[in-house]
């Protein structure tokens, strides 16, 4: 039975088409709920692969995992594969059962937002409270973003590090860059891509800092909700997980996290157990 898996974050959507044990693997654009634009969004998905015709799609989104966010994703779906049977979960839902199958374990996302959730018998049992990249999401590409530009706007970066950010943003003045974040449809992509065009590197020690104490935040305002014991089996995923695993996992080390793994991205998890017949929703 041919089926379309997504694991869709705020930036972008990694799709999956598995047809027996052949899969192909197709990257789009983010589909947030809280972010869709129904008629540009839906021509962009349906370019990329509203060729696929799926029995079964198994939609896993941040921001999903309630009924006003899956509504609003079951809409956009539906009118692309009309003929498909549509289930819209969260993203901790997908990279739960992806990672640890139907036994236990914790799932951490740093992408574009941040989130986390112990998993019990591969189902969300616990999750914390991300809060979005306006009050919360500690420790994400949107935080980052936020916390460069006001180390360099307010100018409390050291020298060094004020003149990396300078170039790496091109001397952009003030007006220009509160006019590219508040006009943007979707500030926290914005906020998410500055961290991209700054944090490639070598990196100043200044900004190697401010990461580590963006993720210690995380793990105290996230991570410590779901009251773990330390010995549980955690994996982290997303882009500045992967990016960042060299501070990362010391850092949660040092906090007595014992067993610690960066997986990315997800889709690959759902490959595999495709490969050696383990897919299972």
């Amino acid at each position: 039975m041919p089926t379309l898996i997504a694991d869709s974050g705020a930036t972008k959507t990694d799709w999956l088409y598995v047809d027996g044990t052949d899969t192909t693997h197709i990257k789009t654009q983010g589909l947030h709920p809280s972010n869709i634009e129904q008629l540009s969004d839906s021509q962009d998905i349906k370019n990329q692969i509203g060729g696929f015709s799926p029995d079964s799609i198994y939609f896993f989104g941040a921001g999903c995992g309630n009924p006003v966010s899956d509504e609003i994703v079951q809409r956009f779906l539906q009118p692309i594969f009309p003929k498909s049977a549509i289930r819209i979960n969260s993203d901790l839902d997908g990279s739960g059962r992806a990672f640890f199958g139907e036994e236990n374990g914790v799932v951490a996302v740093l992408g574009t937002g941040s989130v986390c959730a112990k998993i019990e018998n591969g189902k969300v049992a616990k999750k914390s409270a991300a809060l979005g990249f306006a009050i919360g999401d500690e420790g994400s590409a949107a935080d980052l973003g936020r916390r460069i530009l006001r180390l360099y706007f307010r100018k409390t970066a050291d020298d060094t590090t004020f003149n990396f950010i300078a170039e790496k943003l091109e001397h952009t003045d003030y007006a220009t860059m509160m006019n590219r974040i508040y006009r943007a449809g979707k500030p926290n992509r914005e906020l998410a891509s500055i961290a991209g065009e700054v944090l490639i590197r070598p990196l100043p020690p200044q900004l190697l800092e401010m990461i580590k104490d963006a993720f210690g935040e995380f793990v105290d305002q996230q991570l410590s909700m779901l009251k773990l014991r330390g010995s549980e089996n955690i994996v982290f995923t997303g882009k500045v997980a992967h990016v960042h695993k060299d501070i990362l996992i010391p850092l949660l080390n040092q906090k007595g996290y014992e067993n610690v793994i960066i997986r990315y991205p997800v889709i690959a998890a759902w490959r595999e157990r495709v490969k050696v017949g383990l897919l299972s929703f």
